[in-house]
């Protein structure tokens, strides 16, 4: 029997933890504003307003879902810019390099045709803004 294996997308993912953190609950202050017109003599006041505010202040636990959801989505962001990056070079030949990236720390993996081509796939990463490091799991594909 085969097994199915998935493989959910970053964007995915922080899809599903905002969607979890804000079913999470909210302690919520709702206060309204009230407009109450101004009595007097023949003369026509403007009418008195009062204001209130409203503080909106998320459980912890929604707190850290969203804190993480924005990390997942800054590393999705970076891997979208390595792949672009390797792709645009015609010598790294990107389509055949997987790029993963986990607290700003891009992770490649998959084979090159040269010791070359594994140092600029490393330096194209490293050249990302926001890339902190770079651990290059490649190997040189069989001849």
């Amino acid at each position: 029997m085969m097994k199915a294996t998935q493989k959910h997308s970053p964007a995915l993912i922080a899809v599903a933890v905002i969607t979890l953190a804000l079913s999470a609950g909210c302690e919520k202050k709702t206060t309204t504003a009230v407009t109450t017109p101004a009595v007097t003599a023949p003369a026509v006041t403007a009418p008195e307003t009062s204001t209130s505010t409203t503080t909106v202040t998320p459980t912890p636990g929604a707190e850290r879902a969203l804190n993480n959801a924005g990390d997942t989505l800054a590393d999705a962001a970076l891997t979208t810019k390595v792949k672009t990056a390797l792709l645009a070079d015609a010598d790294v030949k990107g389509l055949r390099i997987d790029v993963d990236t986990r607290n700003s720390v891009v992770t490649l993996a998959g084979a090159v045709d040269n010791a070359g081509n594994m140092e600029r796939a490393a330096a194209l990463a490293r050249g990302v803004e926001g890339v902190v490091s770079v651990d290059n799991r490649l190997t040189l594909a069989p001849r």
